[in-house]
């Protein structure tokens, strides 16, 4: 997680984003699947996933299809950085503490402009994850 958490204090998050499906039979309707959520963090891709309550991250090339579809179905991606940080601006992240334990979350600090905020990514859901300021 060092890796991580270093790479999101000295780069750029671009973006967020979150895989699920287009459930195309009627009108398009986005279903988000938040058991993995990525980070875009300058060129680099992060995918945050819950392994035993744990919080686990990789380092990918490209986001793929992790789960099964219907054939009519589509994967589809959906941006979930202005829902997390509640801005569509640059934020500049101050700290991060996450202790390795089952069902901890990951706690980050970070400026918007001059407005100082927290992030809580919680593991703690049957669903995946789940997050708050």
């Amino acid at each position: 997680m060092k890796q991580l958490f270093n790479c999101i204090m000295q780069g750029t998050i671009n973006d967020v984003m979150v895989s699920g499906y287009i459930d195309t039979e009627t009108l398009p309707v986005f279903h988000p699947m938040y058991e993995r959520i990525y980070f875009i963090i300058n060129e680099n891709i992060f995918e945050l996933y819950i392994d035993d309550g744990i919080i686990q991250y990789n380092n990918l090339k490209n986001i793929n299809l992790w789960f099964d579809i219907d054939e009519d179905d589509q994967f589809s991606l959906m941006s979930i950085y202005s829902q997390l940080f509640k801005t569509e601006h640059e934020i500049k992240v101050m700290q991060i503490d996450y202790k390795a334990i089952p069902f901890s979350n990951i706690k980050i600090n970070y400026k918007d402009g001059q407005e100082e905020r927290q992030l809580f990514l919680d593991p703690n859901n049957f669903f995946g994850f789940t997050y708050y300021n």
